[in-house]
């Protein structure tokens, strides 16, 4: 993954200039670039960093700060945060955003400045609590409010916020707004003691260094801390702090905003998003996101579908490299019907191939999503390798079935051509000059034995799941060639009627052909008394949709519910198989099949198959 990318004049500038550490990041909180001094102060290579999300590294409780912060207009106030270390240590930092200017005039990259405000290794240069001072001290603070509140008491007393004025940490003013957030029955009780009564300790030693740059005339950014109030409830305030002088004299102007009910807010969503977070990762499936035919994101399941090691071998590959190369094309329709419909799309069956090899197969559900607010696509990916097995087990077993069960009609296939040529091989004894033109009919019913032996050794024996373009005239042709001599022998009549145009379908021309085989042989077997079976093509929608009715006794409503139920079956020497494969096969082929049954008049079984887009 490249970490090194072309820097606007801006990035390029702050690198030179005396900022602890540099940041580029898109509007959504997307890293492109880190300065190289990243691992020295939080632990982390580029590489760790590099295109991965800049709430990863941010103080959970900082962290609805910092999205409030990239979410408004570009401002010179400072904003202060926590950073986590990759020894997951805190270290506060302090920057403003600064747009990164594009020719366009839009701007997609922020540059964060961070000025490292205080990190735990440090030392404590000065005591926590500030010392509440001597009694003179204290007089002059009482002093200063009392003629603070008289000269300004329109503009402090009625803020509509809490504002308290501190020199050094300690207070000096409070207006009404904060004697009320603060639950303070006495407001001199507290002129002249020390801020840090009201906030928590964690954030004493940051208090303290922003108190300091405030001392130095420096301004301060936007901070959210956990402050105690007089009567022991803890609340959470966002603090706006800037330098203020009075009489000469340096100050501290604070003021605070009530957050505890956003901030519960956003603990809800946080706990919300980890409940999320704990589901995919300890799903069985494999949850994943693809971004620009990327993987992007992918859960422990995934990792373990794809035999690798870790995240780090997935993440950033192009899915193609893991997809059979038959399924790409389906698989790049797929993601665009998700994208552009903007709905939940099933892919009932697809290969991939693992790092080690193997090969699982698959099926998938693609949900839109975004990802750093650019279209993407999570898919849920559910191996079926074991029930891909299995079925083809079934299939072997029916074939084999079907090869037996047509063992007696192959017998009087064959039988009638070589009676035929025996025929006219003995006429060829007595003239064999005159008889001459008896030889196409005799190579025309070799062919026809040829053809009928192919048929059944194609059924019999197993094959490679192998999808191609297909004309399903010709696999429906070829079908009633094979079946239709037993037919005949049983007084049925097949009457193929094929409409006249394009009919390609993208398929395993054998499975299909063995559902055509099933359909036909049900209704062969369920007209004892012989009769018709009429087999009707009709394109429709980019559909082709193919009828096999047959003049039958016709399916109990009872036994309908039961069609396609593994080993169910109405008949002495079924297996209970053949209908079952058959729906698997036109599920796999993203089909369906309808059955409409009229008792004593007949059957019609109805697949409708997707056609190729031309």
């Amino acid at each position: 993954m490249k970490n090194n990318v072309n820097l606007p004049n801006e990035l390029t500038e702050c690198v030179k200039a005396s900022v602890h550490l540099a940041i580029s990041v898109t509007t959504n909180g997307k890293i492109l670039y880190i300065s190289n001094n990243c691992e020295e102060i939080l632990g982390y290579k580029k590489d760790e960093l590099i295109y991965t999300s800049l709430k990863r590294i941010i103080h959970q409780d900082d962290t609805f700060l910092l999205e409030s912060y990239f979410f408004s207009s570009p401002t010179e106030i400072p904003c202060t945060f926590r950073m986590k270390t990759s020894g997951n240590e805190y270290i506060w930092f302090e920057t403003i955003l600064e747009p990164i200017g594009h020719s366009s005039g839009k701007y997609e990259e922020v540059l964060l400045k961070l000025h490292m405000l205080y990190e735990p290794s440090m030392k404590k240069k000065q005591d926590k609590k500030v010392d509440d001072g001597s009694l003179q001290t204290l007089i002059t603070h009482h002093q200063f409010s009392e003629q603070l509140r008289g000269q300004s008491s329109i503009l402090l007393e009625e803020a509509p916020f809490p504002i308290i004025i501190t020199k050094l940490g300690q207070i000096v003013y409070m207006n009404t707004g904060a004697v009320n957030l603060l639950a303070v029955t006495s407001r001199t009780d507290f002129i002249g003691s020390s801020i840090y009564h009201f906030i928590e300790d964690e954030f004493h030693e940051v208090v303290a260094k922003r108190t300091q740059q405030l001392q130095l005339g420096h301004s301060v950014g936007i901070i959210e801390q956990k402050w105690k109030k007089a009567d022991g409830n803890i609340i959470d305030v966002e603090v706006k702090a800037v330098p203020a002088v009075f009489d000469n004299e340096k100050f501290e102007y604070i003021v605070l905003h009530d957050i505890s009910s956003r901030k519960a807010f956003h603990d809800i969503i946080h706990r919300s998003r980890e409940r999320y977070q704990r589901i995919v990762q300890n799903s069985i499936d494999t949850i994943a996101v693809i971004y620009q035919n990327n993987w992007v994101f992918i859960n422990d399941s995934g990792v373990n579908m794809f035999d690798a090691n870790s995240y780090t071998e997935m993440l950033g590959k192009n899915i193609y490299t893991f997809l059979h190369p038959e399924n790409h094309e389906q698989v790049r329709q797929f993601i665009d019907i998700v994208n552009k419909e903007k709905k939940e799309v099933n892919f009932s069956k697809q290969s991939w191939y693992t790092l080690q090899g193997s090969q699982v197969f698959t099926e998938l559900i693609g949900i839109p999503t975004t990802y750093f607010g650019e279209n993407a696509v999570q898919v849920i990916i559910r191996d079926i390798s074991d029930r891909v097995k299995a079925e083809n087990l079934m299939i072997q077993s029916e074939k084999l079935s079907i090869a037996g069960q047509l063992a007696a009609g192959i017998a009087h296939e064959i039988r009638n051509p070589l009676t035929a040529i025996k025929g006219f091989l003995q006429l060829f004894n007595i003239d064999f000059e005159a008889k001459k033109q008896y030889f196409d009919i005799i190579f025309s019913e070799l062919n026809r034995i040829e053809l009928i032996l192919s048929e059944l050794l194609l059924l019999a024996k197993p094959t490679d799941i192998k999808f191609r373009e297909v004309d399903v005239k010709t696999i429906l042709i070829n079908v009633v060639t094979l079946l239709d001599t037993q037919a005949i022998l049983k007084n049925i009549q097949i009457n193929l009627e094929l409409e006249p145009v394009d009919s390609l379908i993208t398929c395993d021309g054998n499975q299909i052909k063995q559902v055509f085989i099933n359909l036909i042989k049900n209704s062969i077997d369920a007209m004892s008394d012989g009769g018709n079976i009429y087999i009707k093509t009709k394109v429709s929608n980019g559909k082709i949709l193919i009828s096999f009715t047959d003049e039958g006794c016709g399916i109990p409503e009872h036994v309908m519910r039961r069609i396609g139920e593994p080993f169910f079956t109405t008949k002495e020497k079924g297996t209970g198989l053949g209908l079952m494969v058959s729906y698997n096969i036109i599920e796999n082929h993203n089909g369906q099949i309808k059955v409409e049954s009229i008792e004593d008049k007949g059957t019609t079984f109805e697949i409708c198959l997707p056609l190729v887009l031309k």
